[in-house]
């Protein structure tokens, strides 16, 4: 794994600063100025590694070793990429039924992925 709990007791962000981008095409529709904040180019994909990224920073400094996660996709995803960069293990739940592309994206972060019940 990665340089294990450095990031973590350094603080570091997981997350990164994102782009704030007026649109034009939706501003006409609206009647009035629209921006898109494009949490899409985080490095999980999502903005759900700005919260679960901290509160895992947090759990293991405080001593957590693996990290467990039930999720539909995009908080898995996020919670994998936080516990590699973390250098613990992760494992992700995920309903029956979830897309192929997820579990292998949540497989490509060292996750351990395992299927249970229906949504």
């Amino acid at each position: 794994m990665e340089s294990s709990l450095t990031e973590c007791a350094k603080g570091e962000h997981f997350h990164t600063v994102t782009p704030l981008l007026e649109s034009w095409a939706l501003s006409q529709v609206a009647g009035t100025t629209v921006f898109l904040k494009c949490e899409n180019v985080q490095p999980a994909g999502s903005f759900e590694i700005r919260g679960i990224g901290h509160f895992c920073q947090e759990v293991v400094k405080k001593g957590c070793r693996h990290l467990v996660c039930s999720s539909g996709g995009n908080a898995g995803i996020a919670a994998a990429y936080a516990a590699r960069k973390l250098g613990v293990p992760a494992t992700i739940v995920l309903p029956e039924g979830t897309s192929q592309h997820v579990v292998r994206r949540l497989q490509g972060e060292g996750a351990e992925v395992q299927l249970a019940g229906k949504v």
